[in-house]
């Protein structure tokens, strides 16, 4: 599976497809916090604005992952964000591609020694995929949910 993917600089006409990845507004929250839902193209192309190396992952030519870096301190780090996998593709290894993916970005690019991402508690598949590729967990930050409740953001990273 892992060697027919590919992967590329996001592309304006990738961002509609994009935005059709997440469910429902649980789904939309994991990906992009700051987004409300119904997602639209416009907070997409926001996000893609304004963060760093927005990434999608190809199968036989169809977009089916995406993240990109909202913070890179060169030398340092990278923290990954805005992570999501077509739901058509999730559990066939593509996520970890794309971590992977970001990973080699990071260093090549940047020369980074460790990468950073963060993860809601309520986000069962994604602590379990971030905990396979060996990202710890370092801190727990208290948010509020789309429903005014709290959730845990947790702070995992790994040197690479």
């Amino acid at each position: 599976m892992i060697k027919e993917l590919q992967h590329r600089p996001v592309e304006m006409r990738d961002l509609e497809q994009i935005c059709q990845f997440p469910q429902n507004a649980e789904e939309l929250f994991f990906m992009f916090p700051k987004a409300e839902s119904p997602f639209t193209l416009n907070q997409l192309e926001t996000a893609v604005g304004n963060r760093f190396d927005s990434t999608v992952v190809l199968r036989d030519g169809e977009v089916v992952g995406f993240a990109n870096f909202y913070e890179i301190k060169e030398n340092h780090y990278c923290s990954i964000g805005n992570v999501i996998v077509n739901p058509k593709f999730r559990n066939q290894g593509i996520g970890e591609f794309l971590i992977k993916t970001m990973e080699s970005i990071g260093i090549e690019k940047y020369k980074v020694s460790e990468m950073h991402l963060s993860c809601f508690n309520a986000n069962t598949n994604g602590i379990l995929l971030y905990s396979k590729l060996g990202y710890k967990p370092y801190a727990v930050e208290k948010w509020i949910d789309k429903e005014n409740k709290p959730i845990a953001l947790i702070e995992l990273k790994r040197k690479v």
